[in-house]
């Protein structure tokens, strides 16, 4: 699901640059029922020069989750990293379904519903 609200706070070509704009993505982010867990898919049309590779996002992942718990963030991220962090995972398959594993698996640890084998 795209959401148009986070769209079209990304469709301004120096959002990566503009502290203001950074700070409404991630103010998006942790208000909306559909980017609240910080997992979105953008169009390709808005997809220009992504500031992170997978290896550098990938090694966000932790923080990231931590961040974007709407009930209790646990760990603090600069507003321009946790923006990044949404951009790339909304466009590169291969990081967002690594992150919704993460998620997934975060989640039923946090109800304490993990299987041991």
């Amino acid at each position: 699901m795209c959401c148009t609200d986070l769209h079209q706070l990304l469709m301004h070509t120096n959002w990566q640059e503009n502290e203001y704009l950074s700070n409404s993505i991630v103010c998006h982010i942790r208000t909306c029922s559909h980017c609240n867990h910080g997992l979105v898919w953008l169009t390709e049309a808005i997809i220009a020069e992504d500031a992170l590779n997978c290896e550098q996002c990938r090694l966000h992942f932790p923080d990231y989750y931590e961040a974007t718990r709407p009930e209790y963030p646990m760990v603090e991220m600069p507003n321009n990293k946790m923006a990044q962090m949404a951009f790339h995972l909304s466009h590169c398959k291969s990081c967002h379904e690594e992150y919704t594993e993460l998620v997934l698996l975060s989640e039923l640890e946090e109800r304490n519903e993990m299987v041991d084998l």
